[in-house]
């Protein structure tokens, strides 16, 4: 029996729709509901099998990157090269791969398939080759750790596998000792490509695919290769089939009459686009939304520091009064009792003429 496979390795990963995360499946399946009246895109009365799952994409970096990110750290302080430091090392991979088309990703995501709608085989079948491939993942790519594993049964398109990886590249000569370097992962499991036409990360995912075949064939099928000699023969099955029912949608939205002034056809990239943003966003909320906490936290504390100091200012200046009061009266009293010690002593004639004379030799000098 000839069954078709697929093997589509990408950097747009959704760790929250392949863990089904409530909040996200709700709103996939309001979103596939307006373009399909009653449907549901992930229906969780089926099953999705959590095969790995390591934690979040944070605390998967610390355990992986820490120790590394301590090192180069501290080589940058003593070379005094303190602006090079890197406070976090998944915020400033983030960072750069806003910034950069070439940047590297946070993590990266294999999703395998075995047959299709038009070719399919029995779930129970197609889960058996789905699973051994998966079970093979870190053996045969040592320097690609998995973060998380999921079977999905659940879905529209297909029964198929997402396995999230972060690839790790050690003992490098330049930046971190262990870095997220999936060229310089991949070259140390000895795949090597050109820059074009077919890169390091083609090779690999023509070896998974082989990997997946090989697996179908132990179990007696034959897979079939239908974009062989067209011009999708570079293409996945996966995305062979993502881009005819693009395609296909395309034509549908043509032939609508009387769309709004404005309105356009979506492109893929620009779905994507909109999807990581919207990913990026979920991600990065709770530190916003920490990140305005804590401003808030510190401008109350400022201002009740401001208020403390003007009332220590205003507790000073009466301090003051009462001091400068104080020291008025005593000189006074003392003023007053002197005088009554010189008229007591009959004094008063001569310390009179003193005060005369003592004004004449100031006048004088003056």
């Amino acid at each position: 029996m000839a069954v078709t496979i697929s093997t589509h390795n990408g950097s747009s990963v959704d760790l929250a729709h392949d863990l089904r995360e409530k909040w996200r499946i709700e709103q996939e399946n309001k979103n596939w509901a307006e373009r399909h009246p009653g449907q549901l895109r992930i229906d969780l009365s089926k099953e999705h099998d959590v095969l790995i799952n390591r934690g979040t994409l944070a605390q998967v970096y610390h355990q992986l990157f820490d120790d590394a990110l301590k090192e180069f750290n501290e080589k940058q302080i003593r070379g005094g090269k303190k602006e090079r430091v890197i406070k976090n090392y998944l915020s400033d991979i983030r960072a750069k791969e806003k910034t950069s088309k070439a940047a590297k990703h946070p993590v990266y995501e294999l999703i395998t398939q075995v047959g299709s709608k038009e070719n399919p085989i029995t779930d129970d079948m197609a889960e058996r080759i789905l699973k051994e491939h998966a079970a093979g993942f870190e053996k045969r790519n040592p320097h690609l750790y998995v973060v998380a594993q999921v079977l999905h049964k659940d879905e529209v398109g297909g029964m198929h596998i997402h396995t999230a990886y972060i690839p790790v590249a050690t003992e490098q000569a330049r930046g971190m000792r262990v870095q997220n370097s999936l060229t310089a992962a991949l070259k140390q499991q000895g795949i090597v490509g050109d820059k074009y036409s077919d890169t390091a990360q083609m090779r690999w995912e023509k070896q998974e695919n082989k990997a997946l075949e090989e697996i179908c064939n132990k179990y007696g099928f034959e897979v079939e290769h239908p974009q062989a000699g067209t011009k999708a023969e570079h293409l996945t099955v996966e995305e062979y089939r993502m881009e005819k029912e693009i395609a296909e949608k395309e034509k549908e939205l043509a032939k609508i009459q009387n769309l709004p002034a404005g309105m356009t056809v979506v492109k893929k990239a620009r779905l994507e686009q909109l999807e990581d943003a919207e990913k990026q966003y979920h991600e990065d909320k709770p530190l916003i939304e920490q990140a305005k906490r804590d401003l808030k936290a510190a401008n109350q504390t400022m201002d009740a520091a401001v208020k403390q100091q003007e009332q220590l200012a205003q507790q000073q200046r009466e301090f003051d009064e009462e001091v400068n009061e104080a020291a008025n009266q005593k000189v006074n009293i003392m003023r007053d009792n002197s005088f009554r010690f010189i008229r007591s002593m009959g004094l008063w004639e001569r310390f009179l003429d003193f005060v005369d004379k003592m004004r004449e030799k100031m006048t004088q000098k003056m």
